[in-house]
């Protein structure tokens, strides 16, 4: 089952993808646009803009591997949840998942240690609506995906229309929400690149 669905990995074709964005949290609220620049197989940015265009913040992500540039006001999540606010289902490496089906909507738990445990849920087409952490029983962590539109190859990936990433435990919120999405030819592989820091 988890093999299944992660066959269904990230988009095969370069892609600009551009969305809005909204953030709350003990820092205050802040919004404004930004931008996903997209090359396959697992090459990805992601730009917070402010008003004007001016950057506010980027996450570049490769593989498994995330880094977080810019001022960090707005709390994006962790590596283990960056993949998942795009919609892409990429499970923990090494570890082999409990499966559990209800009704329609098929759930996977991977148990990090002792006390936490990642879990995904899918709805009926195989698409991922959802993700959480548990930390000694208690959700602390989650991203709440609505996917885009029903329908078409299951294999392939599909944009989230919105998702939201939410702490429990510090109290702060990310929303996107995609307006825009077009091809693209390949990014120059300089934009993936972050400087030893």
């Amino acid at each position: 089952m988890a093999t299944r669905l992660s066959g269904r990995g990230a988009p095969g074709e370069p892609q600009l993808i551009e969305f809005q964005w909204r953030y709350r949290g003990r820092e205050g609220r802040f919004s404004g646009d930004g931008g996903l620049r997209v090359n396959p197989p697992d090459s990805v940015r992601l730009d917070l803009l402010g008003p004007g265009w001016s950057g506010v913040q980027s996450a570049v992500v490769v593989g498994d591997v995330v880094h977080y540039v810019g001022e960090q006001r707005v709390i994006l999540p962790p590596p283990a949840f960056m993949w998942t606010l795009l919609g892409v289902f990429r499970p923990p490496a090494g570890l082999r998942p409990d499966g559990y089906r209800r009704g329609e909507r098929t759930q996977l738990d991977y148990q990090l240690s002792a006390r936490e445990t990642l879990s995904f849920h899918f709805d009926g087409e195989g698409r991922l609506i959802e993700a959480e952490l548990r930390r000694g029983g208690d959700v602390v962590q989650r991203i709440e995906i609505e996917p885009g539109e029903p329908g078409g190859d299951p294999s392939e990936h599909q944009w989230p229309q919105e998702a939201r990433y939410r702490d429990l435990g510090e109290f702060h919120e990310v929303r996107i929400k995609v307006t825009e999405i077009r091809p693209h030819a390949p990014f120059e592989q300089r934009i993936f690149s972050v400087p030893a820091l």
